[in-house]
């Protein structure tokens, strides 16, 4: 009897030594669970950085393909090229055929705005514009006064060369009220000049008009007449002085010349 009760302890105190050889195993390879505790944490830290990265990355898309400035080029083609804050050009827009035909041959996407304007003013199918004493209205649009400034003379400079170039600049609120309006920014700004002297004068009586049709209806009412264009009348001993911002028989054009 005595060695059967010595043999069912034996037993037990090898089964509970087993559990706690076993135990002892799977704590060294489970780390006692504690690796569960920062499995959450380290999930959040990913998901987190994740969407910051995402974050980032849009604010940076729309910072870049974002118009802060806008450029407008009327002679007939009227073009508008949105400028971001890095000086690029991230959109083109054309208000005309004219336009359009000048756009569809070249491409100024992400050029500095200098080098597009001079590759627009440089394309063949303005050199017919240009050849023909036509007025150029480059305007430059923007909220940043300084920045806007500094645009202009750059522009004003770049364009020198060109002949007849009127270069001004005005707030973008007046960008908002030319496309309402369903015009480009020049002709916009050049039809609120021919409006102030003829005020029955609409958006829909200018939109199929040269600038220079249009300058010729502003000098004309500015010289008493009745504002219809006398192409057979024009001066050419005193026709546009080039870059010099003047109009027909000496009327001045509003806003900054070459």
């Amino acid at each position: 009897m005595n060695t059967r009760m010595k043999e069912a302890l034996d037993k037990v105190h090898a089964e509970e030594a087993l559990k706690e050889h076993t135990k002892e195993f799977l704590a060294k390879k489970t780390n006692g669970y504690r690796k569960k505790n920062f499995l959450p944490y380290k999930g959040l830290v990913a998901a987190a950085a994740c969407l910051l990265f995402v974050f980032l990355g849009w604010r940076g898309y729309l910072a870049y393909f974002t118009p802060t400035f806008v450029i407008s080029v009327d002679v007939n083609p009227s073009i508008e090229l949105g400028i971001n804050r890095f000086e690029k050009v991230v959109s083109v827009e054309t208000y005309n055929a004219d336009g359009y035909a000048v756009m569809s041959a070249i491409n100024v996407n992400y050029l500095n705005y200098q080098d597009a304007l001079e590759r627009i003013l440089a394309d063949k199918n303005m050199e017919s514009y240009l050849t023909q004493n036509q007025m150029i209205a480059v305007t430059v649009s923007g909220e940043d006064e300084n920045k806007k400034n500094e645009m202009l003379a750059n522009v004003t400079a770049c364009t020198r060369s060109y002949g007849n170039v009127h270069c001004s600049s005005c707030g973008s609120e007046e960008v908002d009220a030319a496309h309402d309006a369903g015009l480009s920014l020049g002709k916009y700004r050049a039809f609120l000049e021919l409006q102030e002297l003829n005020p029955e004068i609409t958006v829909e009586d200018v939109q199929g008009l040269t600038m220079h049709q249009i300058r010729d209806m502003i000098d004309a009412l500015s010289d008493g007449a009745d504002g219809t264009i006398q192409e057979e009348s024009f001066d050419e001993e005193n026709g546009f002085c080039h870059g010099s911002g003047h109009g027909r028989r000496g009327h001045g054009h509003r806003g900054m010349g070459r």
